[in-house]
């Protein structure tokens, strides 16, 4: 009872400020960005061609960096890690902070790109699938489309209308032997990934977790909202338009997705980019499958991966939980906290 106590005391100490709106959370800078989250050092539950570093490792050699506008995280493009050996050093960040709804907004200048290369920007929950998963920035090898994707228990489906990306997959539900997920890619010729996403400045990739839906728009550089480029307290995304994806349909979202990290890192062939090796016209080696192939020349071509980096100008998490409102944005934060650590499962 004791927990509930709490949370009664937060609900009525933290009742007098405004619930119209976003406001701002969790603000992750330059400044801060690395003390954010937490450098996983596991080994890779995708089955992928590395090895993730803490951040001591990562800092030494290179792989983390900042500069007074943005934060560097690359992979190493120096050594050879054969087949049969270690992966390529990479680094794989997961927030210290659980979020369950909200407004992500990341702002990015370059993301990792090239042959055998996975990077994603994703978030997850406890005991997966039980909490699901939502894969915001998502692709393999020379993909120049992005994918989004929610990953859950069963009995979630989506309908794929009221947005300009295109509906792949619908049952978003996990299954042993199958992990699809529902699907959606972001339009043909819309620099949302890759070389063309680079080659334009990047861009802003703004998702939006609601009780109703959960959406996914993504701005090129030179198309973002006014209240983006303003770093508005309470953003206004009646100017971000249709959603390039949003998952709606046959789905009780608040029981399927929760209590979420963020997630940030590159991986190396994997379940997803060495399946698909073979079929993006990256270099085979003859009488390997696809996935040795890309084995072989993630492991042997460091200098192919001087473009497997994350350029990151800024996130941004914003929430509007009645609970949580406060008349400071640290009283929000406290409250937000307490609560998460409170809320019956």
């Amino acid at each position: 009872m004791s927990s509930y106590r709490t949370i009664l005391s937060l609900i009525i100490f933290f009742s007098f400020g405004s619930a119209d709106g976003y406001n701002l959370v969790d603000d992750y800078t330059v400044s801060n960005f690395f003390d954010m989250f937490t450098f996983y050092t596991g080994g890779d539950p995708t089955n992928g061609h590395v090895q993730y570093v803490n951040r001591n490792t990562a800092s030494t050699n290179g792989y983390i960096s900042t500069n007074p506008s943005s934060v560097y995280m690359g992979v190493d493009h120096a050594g050879l890690y054969p087949r049969g050996g270690p992966g390529r050093p990479s680094v794989r960040l997961i927030s210290n902070h659980v979020y369950t709804h909200g407004l992500f907004i990341l702002d990015l200048s370059h993301m990792p790109t090239g042959c055998g290369t996975w990077p994603a920007f994703w978030t997850l929950g406890p005991n997966w699938p039980t909490n699901g998963e939502i894969d915001i920035i998502e692709g393999v090898n020379l993909d120049q489309v992005n994918h989004m994707t929610l990953h859950s228990t069963p009995n979630c489906t989506i309908a794929g209308s009221g947005m300009i990306g295109r509906l792949e997959t619908n049952n978003c539900a996990y299954y042993p032997g199958h992990n699809v997920g529902c699907g959606i890619s972001a339009p043909p010729a819309s620099n949302s990934y890759g070389d063309p996403f680079n080659l334009n400045g990047g861009g802003v990739y703004a998702t939006e977790w609601t009780s109703a839906n959960i959406k996914v728009w993504f701005f090129p550089r030179g198309s973002v909202p006014d209240t983006i480029v303003n770093s508005d307290a309470s953003p206004d995304i009646t100017q971000f338009g249709l959603p390039t994806a949003i998952f709606q349909g046959s789905c009780n979202f608040d029981e399927k997705f929760a209590n979420h990290q963020i997630i940030l890192n590159t991986d190396f062939c994997g379940d997803y980019a060495g399946n698909a090796y073979s079929s993006s016209s990256c270099p085979l080696t003859q009488g390997f499958s696809s996935w040795d192939s890309c084995v072989t020349f993630v492991g042997n071509n460091p200098q192919n991966f001087t473009e497997a980096y994350w350029s990151i100008n800024s996130l941004r998490v914003y929430q509007n939980d009645a609970i949580c409102w406060g008349s400071s944005r640290t009283e929000r934060i406290a409250c937000r906290h307490v609560y998460s650590m409170y809320q019956p499962v």
